[in-house]
């Protein structure tokens, strides 16, 4: 990264500005940010803000219409700019980061994460780290058959795919990787062969797998910076194999389902969050009643109606993939750690449904190590 001396600050195409009497605005695109100029010296440092000089040279080129403005006056304005993410470093490029085909085939997320960026982050390594990622995909049924499309549409390099499943006729009102002249057939291969004609430069590793233990899903975990499990059988258990072998492994877990009406999600970062069985516990001291219907379900096996539409299906994938990008590129901290988000289908309603704090006494996750170098990790360049 270069010094802070030779960065050439730059205005992003995100923030334009128009000015009105007194007053300059930046922005448009759903926030504004309004700052008084009475002397129009911002305006003027603005325009300065092209990319072709570096902080001194804009304080150069802005006193010789404004002597009263100071160097020190012109680094916090750019700082405060900075912090805002309305600049990026203009010196910055794809250089040695990605290849042309990924410039051209990513040209869209990248300017997203532009956007994210400050002067001393590269919107193309954030590119990269979706491109050098690894994740365990557990399930290839509705929400698994979006994300791993998803996951191929936005770059994400490897995936390791565990299915064990056939594909029904009921499943297609949802499952988009499948067709009815596929019924019967693995969705595994399926969802792997269609996902690649998309996408022929993601790598797959197909997993024919059904989980039925902690050490089932650990197998699976060998080289995965990030698990996203969307398996839901058997329901009670599952949840519970996979919380632990995450715990076991130091591997970030990001997990959600529909419940009816309802979707949830919420990550899980070993060491730093509390575990489902944290989560467990507080509700159970909390809520007696809430404990003995969850001892219910899980003797009686109650898996509900098993209700699913597409657009919840959908909208749950993008909050999951949301999740994983905000942990792989580090642009924002995740949402959802150590508590559960809901979306309720009837209003369009997003919030925080629970919340619960890593237990000293947890028998899964109470000694397990902090896992916040290799969340950080999956952020920073490699």
């Amino acid at each position: 990264m270069p010094p802070a001396e030779t960065r050439r600050p730059q205005l992003k195409h995100t923030s334009p500005t128009f000015g009105s009497g007194d007053t300059v605005f930046i922005g448009g695109y759903g926030e504004v940010t309004e700052i008084a100029d009475p002397t129009g010296a911002i305006r003027r440092l603005l325009q300065l803000l092209d990319g072709t000089r570096t902080t001194g040279e804009v304080h150069q080129a802005l006193s010789a219409d404004f002597p009263e403005v100071t160097r020190q006056d012109v680094d916090e304005a750019v700082a405060q700019f900075d912090e805002a993410q309305f600049l990026l470093d203009a010196q910055l490029s794809s250089d040695g980061v990605l290849e042309a085909h990924e410039l051209k085939r990513w040209e869209r997320n990248i300017n997203f994460f532009g956007s994210f960026a400050r002067m001393d982050q590269n919107k193309y390594e954030q590119q990269r780290k979706l491109r050098d990622c690894r994740v365990t995909l557990l399930g290839l049924g509705g929400l698994g058959s979006h994300i791993l499309l998803d996951m191929a549409a936005m770059g994400i390099g490897h995936v390791r795919a565990v299915e064990f499943d056939r594909v029904e006729l009921s499943n297609l009102n949802r499952q988009i990787l499948y067709r009815e002249s596929d019924i019967g057939q693995q969705k595994l291969h399926l969802a792997v062969e269609r996902v690649k004609q998309f996408n022929p430069h993601i790598d797959i590793e197909p997993v024919d797998l059904k989980i039925g233990s902690v050490e089932d899903v650990l197998r699976v975990l060998d080289g995965t910076d990030v698990v996203i499990s969307v398996a839901d059988r058997p329901k009670m258990e599952i949840a519970n194999w996979v919380n632990e072998a995450c715990v076991r492994a130091g591997v970030p877990l990001i997990t959600g389902g529909l419940e009816t009406q309802r979707a949830v999600y919420y990550t899980m970062l070993p060491g730093r969050t509390g575990c489902i069985e944290c989560w467990r516990r507080q509700t159970f001291a909390a809520d007696e009643v809430a404990a003995q219907l969850l001892e219910e379900k899980r003797e009686r096996q109650i898996g509900g109606d098993n209700a699913a539409f597409c657009p919840l299906v959908t909208m749950t994938t993008g909050f999951l993939i949301g999740e994983l990008t905000r942990l792989v590129t580090g642009i924002a901290p995740p949402v959802a750690a150590g508590r559960l988000m809901e979306l309720r289908f009837a209003d369009y309603a997003m919030g925080e449904s629970e919340r619960w704090e890593r237990q000293s006494d947890c028998p899964v996750c109470g000694t397990a190590a902090d896992s916040s170098p290799q969340v950080a990790g999956l952020a920073a360049s490699r």
